[in-house]
């Protein structure tokens, strides 16, 4: 059975007459489907010149080690092996290599790699840590490296015979995004058919390769990089519009197939139109936007804005508020120069507006907040009043305490003595201060005390001074009243109890 080589050597070998011309049915063709197999061909080729490349990488680290961070490119990597050779790593003997076609493959080391890259191999291998292969690895390495680009070799015939047959096989879609592209299409999609049948918005990840594994980050650029990434059509489009583009040109790739597929327009005329309606439409992507010239200011708008309210807000606004005494020297009084205050020499001074001025010295009344004052009803003037007092005398008393009661004071700093003095109670200079719990240290009218005293007591003469069980006989005894002798009972003990009350009458 003929190779695929030789089936290609066959059909390029035909004179202009009898090579395909007219295509009935694609997927019955012969060399429809030998263009089929040469694209599968292609790729398989790229996965063995990878898996040779690791070979020569692992063996041929013996003696340069750095070469492979130098030269990353497998076909160059195998050609710059197989000059280098196990050749002396001097910097004279790389510099021969540079100009001298005295090698394996007949080129010099400046056609296989640019200026910048000659330089650098030339001062790695001046400094390497390999050591020197014997024959026998050298020969290795040898072989793997003629294998590569034997490989590479078939990889551009293949190419070159499928961009050549594209033209007749599919010449809408060559004609809209490349040779090179339709074919990795077709063979990704399995012919014509396959790729009429796939629906646009698959067309970006096919041919995509996962980077991982390779060291690199995967979340930078276009994620879908395909065959139609590397297309020349999408090549010239900035990063950030290139999905978008994508997206644009796979509509009109598979319209392209579906004309191919009922051989319509065979002369391309079709994938030419196509072409032009992309570019029509990634040019208007890519110009910049118009110049609109410059706008006029909005009108201002004089409604306040809405401000947040809430408890959190009025914390807010009051850290920031001004403080009363910044109020008091923005302030001035008419007719009245204000004082003013020296910064140091040199520094002027600043005015004090009405600090100082506004109460000419007096004390300014407490501000009580009407809002939250605490509510006192008529009757219940505070707790604990304070016992009517005369003269200049005065009576500190708490709560809880009667008109008697002393207060030791010895301990929180006050002296005890003139304290709950009274003096005549007639007299209008009198004060009494009692403590409340209400407003703490208050201020009482000694007139007004004096009645509610007054008051106080005659309601309790009212209900308990002609009581028999409180007072008898004026002794002021509070405990039961004594028994007459002639009541009192002996009980044999020598002491009178006594008696037990009588009995009620029936």
């Amino acid at each position: 059975m003929p190779s695929i080589s030789q089936k290609i050597a066959h059909f390029q070998s035909l004179p202009p007459e009898k090579q395909t011309t007219f295509v009935g049915s694609i997927e019955d063709n012969p060399e429809y489907h030998l263009l089929t197999q040469s694209n599968t061909l292609s790729t398989s080729i790229d996965t063995e010149i990878m898996i040779v490349h690791k070979f020569i990488r692992d063996h041929y680290s013996i003696r340069f080690p750095e070469l492979e961070t130098l030269v990353t490119n497998p076909l160059d990597y195998a050609k710059v092996v197989a000059i280098v050779g196990n050749g002396p790593m001097d910097g004279d003997s790389i510099k021969a290599l540079q100009t001298s076609k005295d090698n394996r493959l007949g080129v010099t080391l400046r056609s296989v790699l640019d200026g910048p890259s000659v330089m650098i191999v030339t001062v790695e291998a001046t400094t390497t840590k390999g050591r020197e292969m014997s024959p026998v690895e050298l020969d290795r390495v040898m072989q793997a490296c003629d294998m590569t680009l034997a490989l590479d070799k078939a990889k551009r015939t293949l190419t070159d015979y499928v961009q050549s047959r594209m033209n007749l096989f599919a010449p809408n879609l060559t004609a809209l995004i490349g040779s090179l592209t339709a074919a990795q299409l077709l063979n990704f999609a399995g012919g014509l058919t396959g790729l009429a049948k796939t629906p646009a918005c698959n067309l970006p990840p096919l041919g995509s390769k996962k980077q991982s594994g390779t060291g690199f980050a995967t979340n930078v650029g276009v994620r879908q990089q395909g065959f139609l990434y590397h297309s020349p059509i999408i090549k010239g489009i900035p990063n950030d519009l290139k999905r978008q583009a994508m997206r644009i040109v796979s509509a009109k790739v598979v319209l392209a197939a579906r004309v191919d597929r009922v051989h319509n327009s065979r002369d391309g005329s079709t994938g030419e139109e196509l072409k032009a309606a992309c570019l029509e439409r990634l040019e208007k992507l890519t110009e910049p936007p118009p110049n609109k010239g410059q706008r006029a200011l909005p009108a201002p708008d004089d409604k306040p804005a809405r401000k947040r309210g809430g408890r959190r807000a009025r914390k807010a606004k009051e850290a920031t508020a001004m403080t009363d005494l910044r109020k008091a020297q923005n302030r001035m009084v008419f007719g009245k120069e204000e004082k003013e205050v020296g910064y140091g020499t040199g520094e002027g001074t600043k005015g004090m507006g009405m600090i100082g001025q506004a109460n000419d010295g007096r004390i300014r009344n407490l501000q009580v907040d009407q809002r939250t004052k605490a509510k006192l009803s008529a009757k219940n003037k505070g707790w604990g009043g304070a016992t009517p007092v005369g003269g200049s005398a005065s009576s500190l008393r708490g709560f809880g305490q009667g008109a008697g009661s002393g207060i030791d004071l010895r301990g929180k700093g006050l002296r005890a003595s003139g304290v709950g003095t009274t003096v005549g109670a007639g007299s209008g200079t009198a004060s009494s201060l009692a403590f409340t719990p209400v407003q703490g240290l208050e201020l009482v009218d000694p007139k007004m005390q004096a009645e509610m005293s007054r008051k106080r007591k005659a309601e309790e003469d009212r209900w308990f001074k002609g009581g028999t069980f409180t007072q008898v006989g004026g002794s002021g005894s509070m405990g039961p009243p004594a028994l007459p002798p002639s009541k009192k009972i002996d009980t044999g003990k020598g002491k009178g109890d006594m008696a037990p009350p009588p009995l009620p009458k029936k």
